[in-house]
């Protein structure tokens, strides 16, 4: 994840645009700094540990690691899902994933190309995947799926509350 912040001291993705929503010293009302930011990776499962790597140090520094793991933990579980499943027919690609945090809530997007809908199983001990979006439900207050225009994939989403106890540390 890229934010034009040079506090952040992020390293830039295979393509990335960014932008606040407010200036980078203002703070949201339940702690941290309002931001959005948008990177772009290919659809490689090497790249996804990257990818959620980068979300923690964002998370961090704009002063929301209290949420940090669980943010890079179900967007983890969704790019993983992006690329086993929504490329699962195609040799290259890429993902697109969007953070961004406003009003007390984080919100995470990612992009791929299929039109096809993920869906929450029920747990199956027997199964050796199939538990990405149990643990996205575990740790998001909401989750959910967009679809894109015809043909041009989906967005799968989830969304944090962040604490107000978070407001009273900063």
């Amino acid at each position: 994840m890229n934010v034009h912040d040079p506090t952040a001291g992020l390293r830039q993705p295979v393509t990335a645009t960014a932008a606040h929503t407010r200036s980078s010293q203002e703070h949201d009302l339940a702690g941290g700094r309002s931001f959005q930011a948008v990177s772009v990776f290919q659809a490689d499962l090497s790249l996804v540990s990257e990818a959620r790597r980068e979300l923690h140090r964002l998370m961090c520094c704009v002063g929301l690691s209290s949420v940090a793991d669980d943010v890079a933990l179900g967007a983890q579980e969704l790019m993983a899902n992006a690329v086993e499943h929504g490329y699962r027919c195609q040799s290259t690609g890429e993902f697109t994933v969007k953070a961004s945090h406003l009003r007390g809530r984080v919100r995470v997007e990612v992009h791929d190309a299929s039109d096809e809908w993920p869906r929450l199983r029920p747990e199956n001990g027997d199964h050796e995947g199939g538990r990405g979006l149990i643990l996205v439900d575990a740790v998001a207050s909401n989750w959910g799926v967009q679809p894109g225009a015809p043909g041009r994939g989906k967005t799968v989403w989830m969304e944090l509350d962040v604490p107000l106890v978070l407001a009273e540390e900063l």
